[in-house]
């Protein structure tokens, strides 16, 4: 939620510490022992991370909590807490690992566990079904990811309080995604239109309607909307002002120029996105396809830029080659190629 990331962010700090100092025990004669309750706080505090990371640091997070649950013993291990574990596990796989499908297999154990169980816990298997539905959109499985969104999308609106309201809220824009991938532009626009009372996300909505216009040829809708995201981020203040989703706004915004053929804004928002990626440190994947941009974006006037278009590709490519082995060719240098380094609700 924009109005809480101040807040919230403070906290970053401690639960790298908190980790850190975990992990690093590990390697002493004598290290620190896992427990119940130590793991249930990792997973507590990946969960806070991952709405917005801008320390960086969920993969820590995540990795601390999957090595300190599997060296409990048998009898301390629960399989609501190992279920919690794999669906980070999928969203860490998402969002820093760009391995969609390894991502499909973690989030699939997960609801596994969550059926085994048979107990009443519908807001943690739609959860489930969010997370699979976006690593099938991120693969380009457009067809069953809908059949998760739409299962999701069932029990949700099948209740009116705040907690519901907004969770549907975000099935919305990952359903509007979804349906601007198929170039069902009219049914996305429509999705997002309903989602629109949800004041606590108007900045990821504005940006979802942004990449929904740029998608469907209309770059002057999208900059209403992409300017409309800026500004609630700014407004915001603090880390929500200058954030990785920030990051997204600045990479958004240089597409629009790219696209109105505006290429000073496109040289500058593309070369801001890149700055804020490093400052928060974002994976390779996503920095990749930022510095892509920027060399579409000096490729606008070649005679003037062309040195510089030629250290971006290099340096887009230098960024792809530490992504691990398999997960993207190197020869294929299109929008499309940079586009699956990430996963589809950052697109």
């Amino acid at each position: 939620m924009d109005s809480l990331w101040e807040d919230g962010a403070k906290y970053l700090q401690e639960i790298a510490a908190v980790a850190t100092i975990w992990k690093e025990s590990q390697d002493n004669p004598e290290p620190l022992k896992p427990t119940a309750d130590f793991c249930n706080l990792m997973a507590d505090c990946a969960w806070f991370v991952h709405d917005n990371d801008a320390a960086g640091i969920l993969s820590l997070v995540v990795d601390t909590d999957y090595n300190a649950y599997y060296k409990l013993p048998e009898n301390a291990k629960q399989p609501i807490l190992e279920a919690d574990l794999l669906l980070l596990l999928c969203i860490r796989d998402l969002r820093a690992e760009g391995d969609f499908k390894s991502a499909e297999t973690q989030g699939k154990r997960s609801l596994a566990i969550r059926e085994e169980l048979k107990i009443p816990q519908d807001l943690q298997m739609t959860n489930c079904y969010n997370y699979i539905a976006i690593a099938l959109d991120s693969m380009g499985i457009h067809e069953e990811a809908t059949e998760w969104l739409e299962k999701l999308r069932d029990i949700l609106g099948a209740h009116d309080d705040e907690l519901h309201v907004r969770l549907l809220t975000q099935n919305s824009l990952n359903y509007s995604r979804n349906l601007f991938s198929v170039e069902d532009f009219t049914g996305s626009e429509k999705i997002l239109d309903g989602a629109l009372m949800a004041i606590e996300f108007k900045s990821c909505i504005g940006q979802t309607y942004a990449d929904l216009y740029l998608r469907g040829g209309k770059p002057d809708d999208a900059k209403k909307h992409v300017q409309l995201a800026r500004t609630i981020l700014e407004e915001s203040g603090g880390y929500a002002s200058i954030s990785w989703i920030s990051g997204i706004v600045s990479y958004r915004t240089a597409s629009v120029a790219i696209k109105q053929n505006n290429v000073e804004i496109a040289i500058e928002e593309a070369n801001k996105a890149i700055v804020i990626a490093e400052n928060f440190n974002m994976p390779p994947g996503m920095r990749a396809r930022f510095v892509h941009l920027l060399m579409k974006a000096y490729l606008m006037e070649p005679d003037k830029y062309e040195e510089q278009a030629k250290e971006a590709r290099q340096e887009a490519q230098r960024l792809r080659e530490l992504l691990p082995p398999g997960r993207t060719d190197l020869n294929h240098e299109s929008d499309k190629a940079f586009d699956m380094l990430v996963d589809i609700s950052v697109r």
